[in-house]
């Protein structure tokens, strides 16, 4: 892993680069995917539980990967709209790597747990529409993302998390930015849901009321709502698991075969 620093205007922010080396054995080098990660944390911090183990996942599947470190409640600063300006400034960095790294920039998926969940989904609903971009962001957008991948992700701050509206102030002090779902647009890219029914920190209702704006779209969407397991359950494996006590579901766990599958459908990666 590497640690790349970029910048938005006078802020600064890194990202975890996981790229994959070319294979020696191929006759030329293959441009591949690559996933962008927005770690949870409610906006206090990012989890490693959410990151490495993530990106790794995402290597095997022969995809680049990136970690990044968005915008959080500090310093008196608010997340939005910086994470989303970071968010434009990393994809657009992309096009400049595109030929050294070999990334396949046609196929560029953003992924987000929990609360990095409500960046992606309001990057696919705010960042995506060129009418709303361009007043957060004067540049062009010249790599836009293929889909998205949220897990257990925040989508309306209005609907459970968090607890109190001083800390949904503390994120933003415009409610614009609140509900992801108000501003979803046709531009929005397909997107692939996952949430268990019992998370008792994000209420699935978040979910929920994703996935019907996208039918109501009609965006194509795929949603997986699990029976049983908590919050914040990353792989849902021993990988991920607290040492410190928790348990991991591993019937959760198939999320990540489905997601796989989804990829394919997609054609994010190669079909079956």
């Amino acid at each position: 892993m590497q640690k790349q620093e970029l910048s938005y205007e006078d802020s600064k922010f890194t990202l975890d680069t996981y790229w994959l080396d070319p294979i020696s054995d191929f006759d030329e080098p293959v441009d591949q995917p690559l996933a962008i990660i927005c770690p949870g944390g409610a906006f206090k911090f990012q989890s490693d539980r959410e990151a490495q183990p993530i990106a790794m996942k995402f290597n095997a599947a022969g995809m680049h990967a990136l970690v990044l470190h968005y915008q959080l409640i500090e310093d008196g600063k608010a997340v939005y709209p910086l994470a989303l300006q970071e968010m434009a400034t990393t994809l657009n960095w992309l096009k400049t790597q595109s030929e050294s790294h070999h990334i396949d920039l046609n196929k560029v998926v953003l992924v987000g747990f929990s609360a990095g969940g409500h960046v992606v989904a309001s990057f696919n609903s705010i960042m995506l529409n060129p009418d709303e971009r361009k007043k957060i962001f004067t540049d062009d957008l010249e790599v836009e993302p293929s889909a998205n991948i949220l897990g257990y992700s925040v989508i309306d701050m209005t609907l459970g998390w968090p607890k109190d509206e001083e800390w949904s102030m503390k994120i933003s002090p415009d409610i614009y930015y609140w509900q992801a779902q108000e501003h979803l647009t046709k531009h929005g890219k397909p997107t692939f849901i996952w949430q268990t029914v019992t998370d008792d920190t994000v209420p699935v209702m978040n979910s929920i009321i994703y996935a019907q704006k996208m039918d109501l779209l009609e965006i194509p969407y795929e949603m997986h709502l699990f029976g049983s397991g908590g919050h914040g359950l990353s792989l849902s494996t021993y990988v991920t698991k607290h040492p410190d006590g928790g348990d991991y579901n591993v019937y959760d766990a198939k999320w990540w075969e489905l997601c796989v599958n989804w990829m394919k459908l997609q054609e994010i990666l190669p079909k079956f």
